[in-house]
């Protein structure tokens, strides 16, 4: 009778929700029609790894908004948001490779070519989600989940601002090193940047490596306050009170339940502001190009060209 209830057409702050965007096509794992049911498939592969590791993780950003505002999605969303503590998040992206069944795979900069995000992702190779900067990359474009650090600050306001400026520096110098062929917005500087990145021929991973450290040398100390690194350019909004991450409560997310740090309500509002009325936002990974149904490799076949029935273009709000 509940699955009946949850699978039923309904309407969301004005949004129709319909089956097709809950539903597991014919009930088979692995075979999905919406980018829901793919992603709550690998929601519940993070859950069990996470219980069977003894591991915390929290649902974030829009995924918190959806679970506190609407228990489940918010309406015209189209990705999964979550949540570690460095210590746990990094236990996470040892363990997860031999665990995750197929075609799910996990995808860090340590585990695939080309691939520089600072925090890891799901992706099921057997769909489509991707941007265009992906596309040119040539790494695994299935639709994914996105999974964050969370790292300690140092206590005072000149610490903090001076460690955050570390932090983003680095990055932004290691992004247009190793990434900045796959964007088209060049500058000058980027592109002389780049050039010396290529001359120095510095790996990836031991450059990165640097920046990790950078990011957890406050980890272990007696701080009050935690920080989404990837994030840190955005220092007011991404700083939140350590406890608030300290006890976990879980909410119903759709027809099943997922966890949330205990005080949601501090770090929604530090954000932004107001979360129960919805806003419209750009989402950080542009205009994605999603089909459950077709996999990515296919559509590389294809020159990404050709769209098939059911896919689609999506950019979020909150």
């Amino acid at each position: 009778m509940e699955e009946e209830i949850f699978y039923k057409e309904e309407m969301r702050c004005g949004w129709k929700v319909d089956q097709k965007t809950k539903r597991v096509w014919g009930g088979q794992p692995g075979k999905c029609e919406s980018v829901w049911a793919v992603q709550l498939e690998m929601l519940d592969e993070v859950e069990r790894i996470c219980k069977k590791h003894g591991l915390k993780y929290f649902a974030d950003s829009g995924t918190l908004i959806g679970a506190v505002r609407h228990q489940g999605y918010i309406p015209w969303d189209d990705d999964i948001d979550l949540v570690m503590l460095r210590e746990d998040y990094e236990a996470f992206i040892r363990i997860a490779p031999g665990e995750l069944r197929k075609p799910l795979a996990l995808q860090t900069l340590y585990a695939e070519k080309n691939y520089l995000r600072a925090h890891a992702q799901i992706r099921n190779s057997q769909t489509t989600g991707c941007s265009k900067e992906d596309r040119k990359a040539g790494y695994n474009c299935g639709i994914f989940i996105d999974i964050f650090p969370l790292d300690a600050m140092p206590e005072g306001k000149l610490a903090s601002r001076l460690w955050a400026y570390s932090v983003q520096t680095l990055w932004t110098i290691l992004y247009t090193w190793y990434r900045f062929d796959y964007y088209d917005n060049a500058t000058v500087f980027g592109r002389l940047l780049h050039q010396l990145g290529n001359l120095l021929h510095i790996p990836m991973e031991r450059s990165f490596a640097v920046y990790e450290r950078l990011c957890r040398c406050f980890n272990g100390k007696n701080t009050s306050r935690v920080c989404d690194t990837v994030f840190i350019r955005q220092l007011e909004k991404n700083t939140w009170n350590r406890q608030w991450f300290e006890k976990m409560v879980y909410l119903p997310f759709e027809n099943r339940m997922i966890p949330a740090p205990a005080g949601y309500d501090g770090r929604l509002r530090q954000e932004y502001g107001d979360y129960m009325k919805p806003a419209q936002a750009p989402t950080m990974h542009g205009t994605l190009l999603l089909d459950p149904d077709i996999p990515y490799e296919e559509y590389r076949r294809r020159g990404w060209k050709k769209k098939e029935q059911g896919c689609r273009e999506s950019s979020s709000a909150l």
